[in-house]
């Protein structure tokens, strides 16, 4: 999504977070670097492709046992991902 289309402003933030797919059917954790975040979400960056309208549990790190939602999804290369995330109220 284009910046001039957002709702609300993001600001920076950089920390290592822990996430799972939602519903959480094994104990697979997966981790991703919060690249950014707003009031109606937050990317990441990862190693794992995510499908657009999954859904993931945030376990560890700024935020914690908070649903989100995929958006979207774009390869940035070297085997990483950039996830735009909205949370689920």
């Amino acid at each position: 999504m284009e910046s001039g289309k957002r709702r609300y402003s993001r600001s920076d933030f950089s920390q290592i977070i822990a996430y799972s797919l939602h519903p959480h059917i094994d104990n697979k954790v997966s981790t991703g670097l919060l690249h950014d975040f707003s009031y109606s979400g937050f990317c990441i960056i990862t190693q794992h492709p995510l499908q657009e309208g999954q859904e993931i549990l945030i376990k560890s790190g700024l935020i914690d046992s908070i649903t989100a939602l995929v958006r979207w999804c774009g390869d940035t290369g070297n085997s990483t991902y950039k996830v735009g995330l909205e949370f689920k109220r």
